[in-house]
């Protein structure tokens, strides 16, 4: 099965988005090998923060062939896009992490060094809905790649 990691700092607190991703979670377990890794945000002063944080991220960036940054600032798809963009690294054998960031998104060091980054919408949400709504658009590519009246 595909590897696809997705690297999130903060835990989700609210239990309808603990519940939506399991709920995602498994219905993308038929196409691919899911892991959800939690890593813990920063404290204090933002700009030390978001450093602190970069050095918790890089080496699990490291680890695929494939990282991808989730900011606002990223490539925009449409669900097809974002289908069409996921099949090519498939088939070229890359695994994949994607990186949300946290409250204060990434360090700026780091987004010079990871050149994937996409963008899930200009708009800004919270962090909880963003994992739930970014593992629904992979779970939504996967059904498109299938051929699966889902994404309709």
């Amino acid at each position: 099965m595909y590897p696809i990691s997705v690297l999130a700092f903060g835990k989700l607190r609210l239990e309808p988005c603990q519940k939506l991703q399991e709920h995602y979670l498994g219905m993308l377990r038929t196409y691919a090998r899911m892991e959800v890794v939690e890593l813990p945000e920063g404290k204090g002063d933002p700009v030390r923060q978001l450093r602190e944080e970069a050095e918790r991220l890089r080496p699990k960036l490291a680890a695929v062939k494939c990282p991808v940054l989730l900011t606002p600032e990223g490539k925009a798809r449409d669900s097809e896009g974002l289908a069409r963009w996921l099949v090519e690294r498939m088939n070229r054998g890359e695994s994949l992490a994607f990186a949300l960031g946290s409250s204060h998104g990434f360090d700026p060091a780091l987004k010079t060094e990871v050149p994937e980054q996409m963008s899930l919408s200009p708009m800004t949400f919270p962090h909880e809905l963003s994992r739930v709504m970014f593992l629904e658009q992979l779970y939504r590519a996967f059904t498109i790649l299938r051929g699966k009246e889902y994404h309709k």
